[in-house]
């Protein structure tokens, strides 16, 4: 069965980019657990919750121990890319969405603030209409307008207090960080390797997120240790596989596949944290996740600018 099924690997790009896709969302679930698992512990045990700069620093650093064999198998000029300008600013768009997304997960229940996330792609195309003026179609117009009825719908029940509705614009901002970066890491991987983008994220992520954590953060608890080692293996993997999605596929046919988060941070959720999603959550989770496949797929019809 193995040779049968090699062959048809390496024949079948989009095949592999849909795997990889899947694999690197359920990795990312696993950290949004983590964050909350950390945020909850501590409060619970009357200790002071690790602040998001600081978890997404560590995340980073360990994460750099799983990649350390490929970099030094490979040696230095490994580590050099063709498009130095285009990672920083991915880098940069990356560490801001990350740390805004970890706060969100210590406040917002797990099911809902993945799904206000899917806010993030809408608002990217309607800026850049906006801004950039950037063609937008008829059908790609509808898209937004339903996937913004999905988002009251959602909001319903997320901002049902003024706390609580000012923190659940958090997911919206880091998810137009994260849209961001990965139109950026699909250009990358045309000249660049999987393991070199996850490197260069997780190395100079560190650095960034550093000065914070040394001025105002605390010194881990021996318990929260092995999470965070845990958290730097689900990144490194994560990173890696989404890097190989996008060398493997085009991003508008691998959108679907990332609806995999929703659905494994809402089972984390519920199996963990005793988290159930109401109808409303679901609801408009589920119009959201429809509008953005109607917009991406709208898009190849329609010209970029106009």
């Amino acid at each position: 069965m193995t040779r049968a099924f090699l062959p048809f690997w390496r024949t079948s790009p989009h095949f592999r980019g849909a795997i990889w896709k899947i694999s690197a969302y359920s990795c990312f679930s696993g950290i949004n657990g983590i964050v909350r698992y950390l945020s909850q512990t501590a409060e619970a045990l009357g200790q002071i919750p690790l602040p998001a700069y600081e978890v997404a620093f560590f995340q980073s650093l360990l994460g750099l121990i799983f990649l350390a064999p490929w970099i030094i198998q490979n040696g230095p000029s490994s580590l050099r890319t063709r498009l130095p300008l285009l990672q920083t600013y991915r880098i940069l768009l990356s560490v801001l969405g990350m740390v805004l997304w970890y706060v969100a997960l210590t406040v917002i229940p797990l099911s809902q603030a993945v799904a206000l996330m899917f806010l993030g792609p809408l608002i990217t195309t309607l800026g850049a209409k906006l801004f950039l003026k950037e063609m937008l179609s008829s059908e790609r117009s509808i898209a937004i307008l339903i996937g913004f009825v999905g988002g009251a719908i959602l909001s319903h029940t997320t901002f049902t207090t003024s706390m609580l509705g000012l923190y659940a614009f958090l997911p919206i901002l880091a998810a137009t960080c994260f849209s961001g970066a990965t139109l950026m890491v699909r250009r990358l991987a045309r000249d660049d390797s999987p393991q070199l983008i996850v490197v260069y994220l997780l190395l100079f992520t560190a650095p960034l997120l550093f000065v914070p954590t040394l001025l105002y953060g605390v010194w881990p608890e021996a318990w929260q240790w092995p999470w965070l080692l845990m958290m730097g293996g689900c990144a490194a993997g994560a990173h890696l596989c989404l890097g190989k999605a996008f060398a493997s596929a085009e991003v508008t046919y691998l959108i679907p596949f990332g609806f995999t988060k929703w659905f494994a941070s809402t089972l984390i959720g519920f199996l963990v944290f005793a988290e159930i999603p109401s109808l409303w959550t679901c609801m408009g989770a589920f119009i959201l996740m429809g509008a953005i496949v109607g917009l991406s797929y709208a898009g190849r019809k329609s010209p970029v600018h106009a």
